[in-house]
């Protein structure tokens, strides 16, 4: 039996989820972000949703493992953009109604 090594699988983060392709077996863990209504303490920063096999499913390695990897990856990589991007709508919203350059900004 052979067990997974981070090096094994590709990623794809969007703004709502991440897609794990095991590339052994290409094999797609699809993972998606919980939203502030789910229990995101239980949940963790990324929920599974699913996998698609292509037809072989894990091959020669543990199923359970390639997913536990799957998700730490997902994780991992996914945790950091989705908080950068959350910082970014917090400080939209909290420009919105301030305008730039107003008749208040002339100097005399």
């Amino acid at each position: 039996m052979r067990h997974p090594a981070r090096s094994d699988f590709a990623i794809v983060v969007t703004a709502v989820g991440v897609s794990v392709t095991f590339k052994p077996t290409n094999s797609v863990y699809t993972f998606y972000r919980p939203t502030a209504g789910e229990d995101v303490a239980r949940l963790g920063p990324v929920a599974f949703a699913g996998v698609q096999h292509a037809g072989r499913g894990t091959d020669d390695y543990p199923a359970d493992e390639v997913q536990a990897l799957a998700q730490r990856i997902a994780s991992e990589l996914a945790t950091p953009l989705w908080s950068a991007q959350d910082e970014k709508a917090a400080d939209k919203r909290t420009l919105r109604g301030h305008a730039i350059g107003g008749d208040d900004d002339v100097i005399e």
